[in-house]
């Protein structure tokens, strides 16, 4: 657009308001766009040439769009900002979040939504409490932890029902379950509720050596000795891409299983926007179903909004990954966003048993809300 609007046109005339000024703004960008005569356009052999006039059919086009603009008064769309901060940098795990921006979902919804980008610094529920985000996405167990630090944290939907914690091992180890894991190296973030519980299940005591996990698995590809952490997702594809087989222990199937990639909000938001985190909730859930069902787009978004290197590859084997974790029995009606009693119950006892949280503050009635899932 350039020298053409130079000149500041930020305010009107004196002698016209507002209204009458953003009308006819509006209309001159519009025919400004649509009867503009091209510019020439330089080519790959160094030659110059004219842009090919509009056809009949796009002259027929334009002309339609202006005289649709002289006939429709323009009325700024009036949506609730609200932002959305992720538990890591974007990946499979935060794809229906995406999709529902993607596709213009949260917008049918009212919604103008601003995802941001979690990492390792980042944590959720202090942007929650300091009110920088409206929403974040959060594990049950980082649910449950917050609470027990007197953050109101609260839970509104889980599209993740089967956790994809997992420990990964080299199938040449010929390990095969848990009670295996015996004299080798276990890299995992000790500060991580699962640990503590690997321990108190007596899977550590036998010549384990537990080291820090930053993030590879370089250690494993080269010693079939080191088992690491991982999401069931991501973390096994990256090691068979590299040649190595890989075996995944799924902490779901040993009795840990919190939900994952929870829409969580504050007990404060909830009461005084009440309207929005139902809007919120529900265009969500139909995000999800629609990026279980077509991801393609979304995670071309996805990979342009992720900076740490992720792949097509990885992304799209984490979408069919993610599918049986999020809908165990396929149906997406039933399934999507559903949280129950007895599994916050169970967790919220496992973390009790284990003194991550205090009995006191483990209670679980404020730590989710079904309220706006509409079942």
């Amino acid at each position: 657009m350039g020298e053409r609007y130079a000149i500041d046109r930020s305010q009107p005339p004196k002698n016209m308001n507002y209204k009458t000024f953003f009308s006819l703004t509006v209309f001159g960008f519009i025919f400004t766009s649509a009867c503009d005569v091209p510019k020439p356009q330089p080519v790959r052999d160094g030659k110059t040439v004219l842009r090919q006039p509009l056809s009949k059919e796009q002259s027929e086009s334009a002309a339609a769009i202006v005289d649709q603009a002289k006939q429709t008064k323009t009325k700024p769309v009036s949506r609730d900002k609200v932002a959305l901060l992720l538990n890591w940098y974007p990946e499979a795990e935060h794809g229906g979040f995406y999709a529902a921006q993607v596709h213009g979902i949260y917008e049918e919804f009212g919604l103008d939504v601003e995802i941001r980008p979690g990492g390792k610094t980042i944590v959720v529920a202090q942007e929650l409490v300091l009110g920088r985000v409206q929403f974040g996405v959060a594990n049950a167990d980082d649910v449950l932890v917050a609470r027990n630090q007197d953050v109101p944290m609260i839970a509104l939907m889980a599209p993740i029902q089967n956790g994809p914690r997992c420990i990964m091992v080299r199938k040449d180890s010929g390990i095969t379950s848990f009670a295996e894991i015996k004299n080798m190296k276990l890299q995992v973030d000790s500060s991580r509720p699962y640990v503590p519980f690997l321990k108190s299940k007596g899977f550590l005591s036998e010549g384990v050596e537990v080291v820090p996990y930053f993030g590879s698995v370089a250690q494993l590809i080269a010693d079939k000795k080191v088992a690491t952490q991982g999401y069931s997702f991501s973390e096994p594809f990256t090691a068979r891409q590299q040649g190595v087989e890989v075996v995944e222990l799924m902490m779901s199937e040993i009795g840990y299983n919190p939900y994952a990639s929870l829409l969580v909000s504050t007990e404060g938001q909830v009461d005084k926007q009440s309207d929005v985190c139902k809007r919120m909730v529900q265009a969500s859930v139909a995000g999800w179903k629609k990026y279980l069902e077509s991801p393609k787009e979304t995670n071309v978004v996805i990979l342009s909004k992720n900076k740490q290197g992720l792949e097509k590859e990885a992304l799209d084997f984490g979408v069919e990954a993610l599918k049986p974790l999020c809908l165990p029995n396929g149906n997406a009606d039933a399934e999507m966003g559903v949280m129950t009693e007895q599994r916050w119950k169970a967790l919220a006892d496992t973390l009790v048993s284990l003194k991550i949280i205090d009995s006191a503050k483990a209670s679980i009635e404020k730590a989710y809300t079904l309220q706006f899932l509409g079942r």
